[in-house]
């Protein structure tokens, strides 16, 4: 998510092509500063804005339409494009913001809970080469794991953005040698190839993030933008003729249909279906679209819908925030993951409130004093203007024939330090860093556990549902009639657990509480999974007649979906569900929660609540980093519950 360099005939010592001028595209930088709030609500306000991370899409759109319509701009000026120039100002506009950022938050992360730190170095290096989507796919690290991210997560639509300035560019050069109404094309085949291998990859697949985060695979909202930069006559000028009066006012309206899609996805569109991979981000590409074309010159010019849009999109407000956009999606993220490791009670609101106060600061900062300086001045100028003649010492070469003085040493000593003892902190820790968090060793631990004990169901043999029913010795009251269900006791060799990660974490005490338990847990299982596991043991004839659910960790649950996993059980077997806990920013555990006590208040007798959630509000120690799984002491208290809810039918 970068803010493209705006239309500013500004030129850099390293930038003497000429360039005709320019206009500003006026309403762009409201869309920014949108697109950045409904980010930030998708992360702070988990559930509120559903569609929030869309946003991204929006700042892809922007990016491939501003990058494309510079480039064309340069090439009718003079002939060509100064590749070396567009890169440099790439480096200086995407480079120290994010470097700043990575160095700053690594430190204070390693200061405050090394845990945030798990296998740090090869993300900081995905981080500063701009491959951090690559890095992340290759580890296997899903993007959409909210109970344990990684620190800068959110830096992988910027890698995205930088291979595709890295690419575009040569691209361009090929396809300028089109003729004019072919050009419009190139990026719309790419566009939908890119769209459809999104589509392939998400085809049966468990998790989104190499559709979500590949650059091949969403790399169709740059292309929509380069497709509106090619179609449209002087994108960036002073249209050379006014439209007539109806093309402005449908134009506009279609600006403002364009607008209502693209906020209305924002709420609408959830990130966990798969037809959202592309359609649901396609609609949003195209939304945006539909309203840029409105803002082009030829219409804002005029008096209409879209040049109403326009001023809306363009106050002052919009104008500051959208300038710092960049800023403030880049800190966020990492604060929120700092944030919540410190405080993971607080309440979503105050946290929202206090991390978003803390980037847009750290933002306006990073804008003041080292993007924009660094972005028109250059890297090294801006850096000689910190230093003052200290820089002298630095660089000799400048020193223009005059010797230091003494005051320079001593001006140089304070930054001179300073520097060492950041570079040297940053240093150690990406090199002391753990490679893994202690949740992360906790699950770890289960599962070799479960394996080295052969725990799952796979190897049980098919599962007794129940025994012959003994004679009653006294007779049921007519009115009553009695409940089928297992005649056999609730030990471990009668009890199967279908669970996520927390199960996981917690088999060493499951089954040394329960000798013989079958466990089949797996990190990242929803209850969607765990019904077609269910089916999965019924057909095989290896679920046992108690039957443990654990799976409130990873998505929310609903009332019916569980009342579907008892229907799917049968009556002839008893039921326990767990409860899931963890931060508040993770609000299905919550809901979730709310679903379990509600599906078990209807089966009565069928199915029993063992309340982890409760448990383990009032032992915080005995959690993991991530506040969600237990360590050896939570797992025994976690196993206590599922006995005391088994003796309890």
């Amino acid at each position: 998510m970068t803010t493209p360099e705006k239309a500013n005939p500004a030129r850099t010592v390293t930038d003497t092509a000429p360039r005709p001028p320019v206009r500003r595209v006026r309403g762009l930088d409201g869309m920014r500063a949108l697109a950045a709030a409904a980010v930030l609500a998708y992360h702070l306000i988990p559930g509120q804005v559903r569609g929030g991370f869309l946003g991204v899409d929006v700042f892809f759109v922007l990016s491939g339409f501003l990058i494309t319509a510079l480039l064309v701009r340069e090439h009718e000026a003079s002939g060509h494009i100064n590749l070396r120039a567009f890169w440099l100002r790439r480096i200086r506009r995407l480079l120290p913001a994010v470097a700043l950022m990575a160095i700053v938050t690594l430190i204070v992360a390693g200061l405050i809970d090394v845990n945030i730190l798990a296998g740090i170095l090869p993300q900081f290096l995905g981080v500063i080469t701009f491959a951090y989507n690559w890095v992340e796919i290759a580890i296997g690290a899903s993007y959409f794991d909210s109970a344990s991210p990684h620190l800068w997560t959110n830096v992988w639509s910027l890698a995205v953005e930088q291979q595709f300035y890295l690419v575009w560019p040569v691209l361009v050069l090929g396809i300028l040698a089109l003729a004019r109404r072919y050009r419009w094309l190139v990026p719309a085949g790419l566009a939908a190839a890119s769209a459809g291998l999104m589509a392939w990859l998400i085809e049966g697949a468990d998790d989104y993030t190499r559709a979500y985060q590949g650059t091949d695979s969403h790399a169709f909202g740059l292309m929509l933008g380069a497709v509106l930069a090619l179609v449209a006559t002087r994108p960036l000028q002073n249209p050379v003729r006014d439209p007539s009066r109806w093309v402005v006012w449908v134009r506009g309206l279609i600006a403002w249909i364009g607008f209502g899609v693209v906020v209305a996805g924002w709420f609408l569109i959830p990130d966990n279906e798969p037809w959202v991979y592309p359609g649901g981000t396609l609609i949003v590409c195209v939304g945006m679209v539909a309203l840029m074309q409105g803002f082009l010159s030829s219409i804002d010019t005029q008096l209409g819908p879209a040049q109403l849009l326009a001023n809306i999109l363009d106050n002052r407000v919009f104008v500051w925030f959208g300038e710092r956009s960049y800023g403030i999606y880049l800190w966020h993220w990492p604060i929120l993951v700092i944030m919540n490791s410190q405080f993971p009670r607080m309440r979503v609101g105050t946290m929202a409130a206090i991390v978003g106060a803390i980037s847009i600061l750290a933002a306006h900062l990073s804008y003041t004093f080292v993007e924009t300086p660094m972005r028109f001045q250059g890297i090294t100028p801006t850096l000689r203007s910190w230093f003052g003649p200290a820089w002298n010492i630095i660089d000799p070469s400048k020193a223009g024939g005059r010797r230091p003085a003494f005051r320079d040493y001593v001006r140089l000593i304070a930054p001179g330090l300073a520097m060492i003892v950041t570079v040297g902190a940053a240093i150690g820790m990406l090199l002391s860093a753990p490679e893994q968090t202690t949740a992360q060793l906790a699950v770890q631990r289960g599962q070799e556990h479960v394996a080295q004990n052969g725990l799952m169901n796979e190897a049980a043999e098919p599962a007794q549902t129940s025994l012959p029913t003994p004679i009653p010795t006294e007779e049921p009251t007519p009115t009553e009639e009695p409940t089928p269900g297992p005649t056999v006791p609730p030990t471990g060799e009668n009890v199967s657990v279908i669970g996520d990660s927390v199960a996981l974490a917690a088999a060493p005490a499951l089954e040394e509480q329960l000798p013989g338990i079958a466990i089949d847990a797996e990190v990242s299982r929803s209850i969607i999974a765990g019904l077609s596991l269910i089916e999965q043991q019924l057909a095989a004839g290896t679920l046992r007649p108690y039957v443990v659910l654990s799976l409130a960790a990873n998505s929310e649950m609903s009332v019916e979906q569980i009342e579907q996993a008892i229907d799917l059980v049968g009556p002839e077997r008893r039921v326990v569900l767990i409860t899931g806990y963890g931060p508040q920013r993770l609000s299905w555990i919550w809901v979730s929660n709310d679903s379990i006590h509600a599906a078990a208040s209807a089966y009565e007798g069928i199915v029993e609540v063992a309340d982890w959630a409760t448990a383990i509000a009032d032992h915080p120690e005995h959690l993991a980093s991530d506040y969600v799984h237990p360590d050896a002491v939570g797992g025994e208290i976690f196993a206590g519950l599922v006995v005391d809810a088994l003796t309890r039918f």
